[in-house]
């Protein structure tokens, strides 16, 4: 067997040994690439999740401001019921009138305050929302750091991994040097 034949079978061993390791690596990379598209995926939920919450604040601020038109009108009503009251003193054949006029405001500020419960219990449960949000993505934050975390240390292990297995290829190396110089020696003292 020829130097050369040698050289070629120790060139196909070590490209046996290598495969697992390259092929080993491409997976990482493919990991990494993975990694860095959920990464990005992410910071668009974040962005959609921060347009959400501006549009729920939106909301919020059109709910308050639907309130204070509504104490306006409640004030414009307390105004009215003043000068009903008024008017029932000057006027006192309207009594009966006055009494139809002050149950419908009754009734009108019984609605509003309805209404302001209702908008109180929406703003508490937009609140809620909010805060379960905030807590989910805290948490979801959490879980990817980890993962992040988990993934840096596999990549660590696998360059190390790399590096002891370069250490025994060179090993190798040598050994199949000293075996080739051993045989040269063998064959020519077989010759002689």
């Amino acid at each position: 067997m020829s130097q050369a034949e040698l050289v070629q079978i120790m060139a196909e061993l070590l490209d046996q040994k290598l495969n697992p390791i390259h092929m080993r690596l491409d997976r990482i990379e493919g990991d990494v690439r993975t990694l860095q598209e959920g990464q990005a995926r992410l910071e668009g939920e974040i962005q959609a999740l921060k347009e959400g919450q501006a549009r729920l604040e939106g909301e919020v601020r059109l709910l308050q401001e639907g309130q204070a038109r509504l104490e306006q009108r409640l004030h414009r009503v307390e105004e009215d019921v003043r000068t009903l009251k008024a008017d029932m003193d000057m006027v006192k054949g309207d009594v009966q009138t006055l009494k139809a006029d002050m149950d419908m405001v009754k009734g009108d500020v019984q609605t509003l305050k309805e209404g302001q419960q209702r908008l109180e219990a929406k703003v508490e449960r937009v609140e809620e929302k909010v805060d379960n949000l905030t807590t989910e993505m805290r948490s979801h934050f959490r879980h990817i750091e980890n993962m992040l975390h988990k993934h840096q240390a596999a990549l660590d292990l696998a360059s190390r991994g790399f590096s002891t297995k370069q250490a025994s290829i060179d090993y190798l190396i040598k050994k199949v040097a000293e075996h080739d110089m051993e045989i040269f020696h063998l064959k020519h003292h077989l010759q002689l």
